[in-house]
């Protein structure tokens, strides 16, 4: 018997078979992971809300007046937005610290950091490829990537890298440990780390909420699936770990499954197709 070949990139899909497809569910996210999400998501929107409303030197601000006026008087005074500002830092820090004590060795270690930060040699291909491609100075399909691409990846690891950055200068400014010496420099550092975050946030957004392609990776995060023609065409190695129906597609003969282009139905509930365990 031979040994069958598994095809590097997706091969063109006919009209009637991407519509099928685009009707069953891949599980791409734990409950936990989209919680996590969630909980960063509303503790950056309210730590950047009230963070830069306590930049309020004469000499140096990121916000205008009003706004500062406007967030400060919401509070009551300066003294109690920053009180709100390190309590709610504070559970941020506590949360985090329970999610990666008890979980790093069962979850973590797995999830994020072996899917969701660490880079193989297609991601930084896949990098290479989309700066060439947004350059126009290719034509090249982007390489297979797992269920994070390289893009997120990156992302992901600035913010991983940051966090405890942000935390530890947060609790150094928060508490006036040591020095004013170090105050002073933990000032700057915690600013210069949010806003690496922030700009990273910003793209992060842009390509999840508003760039087409990428919408269904936004919604994951709040049903926890994308559909399975999403899955085959933007993370292709991926799919073929976790659908039920790889193997048919792989012997498809290339012949029929040039016939036709491959054709992009709207997402709709349907089959779910379990990519992770509980």
């Amino acid at each position: 018997m031979g040994v069958e070949t598994r095809p590097r990139m997706p091969a063109p899909l006919t009209a009637e078979r991407a519509e099928a497809m685009s009707q069953r569910m891949v599980k791409k996210h734990h409950v936990a992971i989209m919680l996590l999400h969630w909980f960063n998501a509303t503790v950056w929107l309210t730590e950047l809300t009230t963070g830069a409303a306590l930049i309020s030197s004469p000499h140096f601000r990121v916000v205008p007046y009003w706004y500062i006026a406007l967030v400060q008087g919401f509070f009551g005074t300066r003294s109690h937005l920053l009180q709100f500002h390190i309590t709610i830092g504070l559970i941020w820090i506590v949360v985090f610290a329970v999610y990666g004590i008890f979980g790093f060795r069962t979850y973590l270690a797995r999830e994020v950091i072996e899917k969701e930060v660490a880079l193989d040699k297609d991601d930084w291909r896949w990098l290479w490829v989309r700066l060439r491609l947004i350059l126009k100075r290719t034509n090249e399909s982007l390489p297979p990537q797992g269920v994070y691409n390289a893009g997120q990846k990156m992302f992901a690891g600035m913010v991983y890298a940051m966090i405890p950055i942000i935390m530890l200068s947060g609790l150094v400014m928060a508490f006036h440990l040591v020095s004013t010496s170090l105050v002073q420099w933990a000032i700057v550092i915690h600013f210069a780390a949010v806003g690496m975050v922030f700009s990273g946030l910003m793209i992060h957004v842009y390509m999840g909420a508003v760039f087409p392609e990428e919408k269904p990776a936004f919604f994951s995060m709040i049903t926890g699936t994308v559909n399975e023609f999403y899955a085959y065409s933007h993370h292709f190695k991926w799919w073929k770990e976790v659908s039920r129906v790889s193997a048919d597609i792989m012997r498809q003969p290339d012949s029929a499954a040039s016939t036709a282009g491959a054709a992009i139905a709207p997402q709709a509930p349907g089959t779910q197709i379990e990519g992770e365990k509980q």
